[in-house]
């Protein structure tokens, strides 16, 4: 008969992932997870194989819960300037100030290697971003917000792009005011 788990799986999740945010993947050893976590190595173990196995978990978690705010912000019916001006923001506030670990992708794609899984995670990711972004723009240009000469793909990329640099700047820099203004400028794209 299968043993029942001592932890909550969503909840160890959640936990391992704002470990790996503050410290990174090598940075942070199964002995710090298991002692921080409240979870026996062999559950974590079972439950998981290992430390890397646990750490694409939590990514995994991570990009899901992130993709999903994506498309709650994009299926705002507001104007798209501001729809985007709002994601910005979000990114600034979320990542700006005393304490903020920042982006876990953004951390994850500069720590490790380029032939990690990781990596396969990311791009799988930036798809789904970059195709929720081409639903919004497509969406706004049939409203005639932009130009309809403009491609939703290329836009799409450049906002994807935009928020990955803006999240390392906001680790790096920590500068708001600097960030708004890239904010503003990035939506020029679509005058």
């Amino acid at each position: 008969m299968p043993r029942t788990k001592e932890f909550d799986e969503a909840e160890v999740l959640d936990h391992a992932l704002e470990l790996f945010r503050a410290r990174g993947f090598k940075a942070t050893s199964f002995a710090d997870l298991t002692a921080e976590l409240g979870v026996s190595r062999q559950s974590l173990y079972d439950t998981y194989g290992d430390k890397e196995e646990l750490f694409l978990a939590a990514l995994k978690r991570y990009m899901t819960a992130g993709a999903e705010c994506m498309k709650q912000r994009l299926a705002d019916p507001g104007p798209v300037r501001e729809v985007l001006m709002g994601i910005f923001d979000q990114l600034i506030s979320q990542h700006c100030g005393k304490g903020s670990h920042g982006c876990l992708l953004v951390n994850t794609l500069v720590e490790i290697a380029p032939d990690s899984p990781a990596r396969a995670l990311a791009a799988e990711h930036a798809r789904t971003v970059e195709g929720l972004f081409i639903s919004r723009l497509c969406a706004a240009q049939r409203a005639g917000e932009i130009d309809r000469e403009k491609d939703p793909v290329e836009l799409a990329r450049f906002f994807h792009h935009t928020l990955l640099g803006m999240a390392v700047a906001a680790r790096a820099h920590d500068q708001k005011d600097a960030l708004k203004q890239t904010a503003r400028l990035a939506l020029k794209v679509l005058d």
